[in-house]
């Protein structure tokens, strides 16, 4: 199925430009309904009109995904998983990338401190805030009421989404009923549970998923379970270590991604699990190796996971605060991996203000490149200026391309200098361009009447240029006797 158009989308909407979604056309609202920055339910007429109805359900039919979407959890914290129309990212974009869900054991004496940590867990990386996904509890106890007790547990003292993880449909069920309100997914169906589980999962609205290694077995659990009346399904088709296994894991999880997007096999259509913490059950643990060479192990299945689109992921390092860089290295993947390739990663051009700058603070330049933009900031910081950051639009490209190619140029540096500015805020007409503009410096000079300066080609050598070269009387005296000339 071709992906529709926003003109399709706006045919199945009343045209009547009412301005109530916020938008002033129809035709505005359809776009962002394509791109997903808005929903149908944000559309008044769409659900009120008893008369839109037909229409609200064929514009439902027409903008769900080839994947659809599977939501654990409520509140700000819910997470949508899955939800992709193309197999690989540059065929279009993923929206949802992947969730990133700790396994806690039911009887872990250290559960509280460590779902407490989990749910603050926040890192700043290039402008965004990382933060997990979720925790899976698992019931290792196989004590019905401490799995339900420790369920209840973590809905009191996190909003975090929740997967339940039992075989044992008794357990399993005793647990979800306690914490039902917080839409937990229940892990897992199989062949010999389905009807138990789902029965329940109907009753309440929730998620499920399905575990199985076959892939016949899968589609016809799914199959069954759909006509059932369970709205929502995620498959784990199992994840498995050892001499040869990485490449069947592989090979599993990119089978039903491709049924389900290029094939759109309704049985197939839902998100994929993968479980990189079952290494540390398939795995013998001895003093042959290291703890930190296991979980890098862990740690390659997860990264392999992320870069192959698998909607959710459960792991087992990372629990503890001394595990952090396993955390790290996973969420700086899943950030690259999930960028839109359609946009460049642009911040809004201007002046921004570091620390305290005073009279003959310096003034740098850098392009709106979110990449450089946002390091060469964290540079300034974490040397303690007190300057002034100039970004000037070089089209959210990178210093070195954007001179190539003309995005980033004496003209609109000296354009950016007059419109922020840059030198009402001082008592100097300086300015330090970055190393890899060096040869903008001349036609700068004459272009913004300043005194240029070419600064280093990476902003992590700031501090020692501004140690060795920031000598601003000297410049301005300069500037003066060849500006009377």
């Amino acid at each position: 199925m071709a992906r529709p158009s926003p003109l399709e989308i706006y045919a199945l909407l009343d045209k009547s430009n009412c301005k109530e979604c916020g938008y002033d056309t129809c035709m505005a609202f359809a776009t962002d309904i394509l791109e997903r920055k808005v929903k149908i339910k944000d559309c008044p007429h769409l659900m009120q009109d008893p008369k839109q109805a037909k229409k609200r359900d064929k514009l439902i039919e027409v903008i769900t995904p080839p994947q659809k979407p599977v939501i654990i959890g409520t509140g700000d914290r819910a997470v949508t998983v899955g939800g992709e129309e193309v197999l690989m990212r540059h065929q279009l974009t993923f929206y949802n990338q992947t969730a990133i869900f700790i396994e806690i054991a039911d009887d872990d004496a250290d559960l509280e401190e460590i779902v407490k940590y989990l749910t603050d867990l926040k890192i700043e990386r290039i402008g965004d805030v990382l933060t997990l996904d979720g925790i899976a509890l698992r019931n290792v106890s196989g004590d019905a009421d401490q799995f339900k007790l420790a369920a209840k547990k973590i809905t009191e003292i996190s909003n975090l989404p929740i997967i339940l993880c039992s075989f044992n449909a008794e357990v399993l069920l005793a647990a979800a009923e306690a914490i039902k309100e917080n839409k937990p997914l229940l892990y897992a169906i199989t062949i010999d549970s389905w009807e138990r589980i789902g029965k329940f999962a109907i009753e309440n609205n929730l998620p499920v998923a399905i575990v199985s290694s076959n892939l016949d077995e899968f589609l016809s659990l799914s199959a069954t379970l759909q006509k059932f009346g369970v709205k929502e399904i995620v498959l784990d088709s199992g994840t498995y270590f050892g001499p040869g296994n990485l490449s069947v894991t592989y090979d599993n999880i990119m089978q039903l991604r491709t049924v389900a997007i290029n094939k759109e096999d309704l049985n197939a259509c839902w998100p994929v699990m993968g479980v990189p913490a079952a290494y540390w059950s398939q795995v013998k643990i001895g003093n042959d190796k290291e703890l930190w060479e296991h979980q890098y192990q862990e740690l390659i299945m997860g990264a392999i996971m992320e870069s192959i689109d698998t909607n959710l992921i459960v792991l087992h390092t990372g629990q503890k605060k001394e595990e952090i860089w396993a955390l790290l290295a996973l969420m700086t993947l899943r950030q690259s991996v999930f960028s839109d390739p359609r946009i460049y990663p642009a911040v809004d051009p201007g002046l921004y203000i570091i620390g305290e700058p005073e009279d003959m603070a310096p003034i740098f330049v850098t392009s709106n490149y979110r990449m450089t933009k946002i390091p060469v900031e964290q540079d300034l910081k974490g040397a303690n200026l007190n300057c002034w950051l100039l970004v000037v639009d070089s089209e959210g490209i990178g210093i070195e391309s954007a001179v190539a190619g003309g995005q980033f140029n004496a003209g609109s540096i000296a354009e950016a200098v007059k419109e922020f500015g840059a030198f009402d805020k001082v008592k100097h007409r300086i300015l330090i361009l970055p190393g890899m503009a060096a040869r903008l410096s001349g036609a700068l000079e004459d272009e913004a009447d300043a005194f240029v300066i070419v600064g280093p080609r990476d902003s992590s050598g700031i501090p020692k240029f501004m140690d060795s070269q920031w000598k601003p009387e000297e410049f301005m005296k300069e500037y003066e006797s060849w500006s009377k000339e």
